[in-house]
């Protein structure tokens, strides 16, 4: 049975941020992260209910100035992207 490698700390140090970042703006919100297979890369989905009243670009221009404060340059390049959704938008709805 393969060994599963523990995420890396920026990984952890990441979801900190976005949670802490967000809520220091009056959102709530759920950070998952999810390695891609073959890659030394990274998926951040960022769940929000509040995210209804932002726009896709105020959401991602949010998130991504919390993840450049939080991470070296070389740690926001292993991030391949950074999913901005609430609930309903992650069901389809």
């Amino acid at each position: 049975m393969a060994k599963l490698k523990a995420a890396p700390e920026f990984v952890d140090e990441l979801k900190d941020a976005l949670v802490e970042g967000l809520a220091a703006v009056g959102i709530a919100a759920e950070v998952s992260v999810e390695a891609i297979p073959t890659t030394r890369l990274y998926r951040v989905l960022v769940l929000a209910p509040k995210f209804k009243a932002l726009k896709h670009t105020e959401r991602q221009n949010l998130v991504w100035r919390i993840a450049e404060r939080a991470l070296s340059p070389d740690e926001q390049m292993r991030i391949s992207m950074i999913l901005t959704l609430t609930r309903d938008e992650a069901r389809g709805n």
